[in-house]
């Protein structure tokens, strides 16, 4: 009988403590506490997670302020790093990721050693240049006068120089621009690029097989005069004159 008293009053304070346990988890729950949003060291450390998801990723970002934000008490989770502001950075700091194409110049015409009517364009390729054209513009080309003399002594022989021709850049025309490429890609042709090669005047001349290699167009500087620019075709029956000089890979 003494066995049993001395045993139920042992049992008394633990089921008291218990008891408090229990309350104690149920205000805590009631009141916000860790089962809304946290203990209130635990939102914080979800408001700093959410800065520091903006850095880079912006589906981590936003994911990591996403925990932050559901808390709904403590003043901590919703202070300055908290969802709405650090998440849109988050996204904005990833970026779109540019394409690449490639740019370059072509043309094509009519040239005999009395004339020069061609076209160039100032082009963009989509897709590594495997894609269409997603910006064209085009100016024509027509002889203006005499071209400078010592065409021929620039390709290392006498008479290298089938022709000559001065030329002026005229009538530009924008043919293709997907999406504004033109202006906003690496090719950088918008409306003050476009201007500045109107109305420009370049000496032209061509020789077929340049040094023993490929024939080009050849290009008059000031500065060292005749110089080859770009290999090109021409006959001399037909007159058919072209060249196509990719420029290589650029943005867009």
């Amino acid at each position: 009988m003494r066995r049993q008293r001395r045993h139920r009053t042992g049992l008394q304070p633990l089921g008291a403590l218990l008891l408090l346990s229990i309350v104690a988890c149920s205000d805590g729950e009631a009141n916000g506490g860790p089962a809304a949003g946290g203990a209130t060291g635990g939102s914080s450390a979800a408001g700093a997670g959410g800065t520091g998801g903006s850095a880079d990723a912006g589906a981590a970002g936003a994911g990591a302020n996403a925990t932050g934000g559901g808390g709904t008490g403590g003043s901590s989770g919703s202070g300055p790093g908290a969802a709405g502001a650090a998440g849109t950075a988050g996204a904005a700091g990833s970026g779109a990721v540019a394409r690449v194409g490639v740019c370059g110049v072509r043309s094509a015409g009519v040239v005999t050693a009395d004339s020069f009517e061609t076209y160039e364009e100032h082009y963009l390729l989509g897709d590594e240049g495997f894609g269409d054209a997603l910006c064209v513009v085009r100016f024509d080309v027509r002889r203006a006068g005499d071209a400078p003399d010592g065409c021929d002594e620039s390709a290392g022989q006498q008479d290298m120089c089938l022709w000559t021709h001065l030329v002026e850049y005229s009538n530009p025309s924008v043919l293709v621009d997907e999406d504004g490429a033109c202006e906003d890609s690496e090719l950088a042709m918008d409306s003050a690029a476009i201007a500045a090669i109107d109305g420009q005047q370049v000496a032209y001349g061509y020789v077929f097989e340049y040094q023993g290699h490929n024939s080009v167009l050849m290009r008059y500087d000031e500065a060292r005069g005749w110089q080859p620019g770009v290999n090109a075709g021409w006959s001399p029956e037909t007159g058919d004159f072209q060249f196509d000089r990719r420029d290589g890979f650029c943005a867009y």
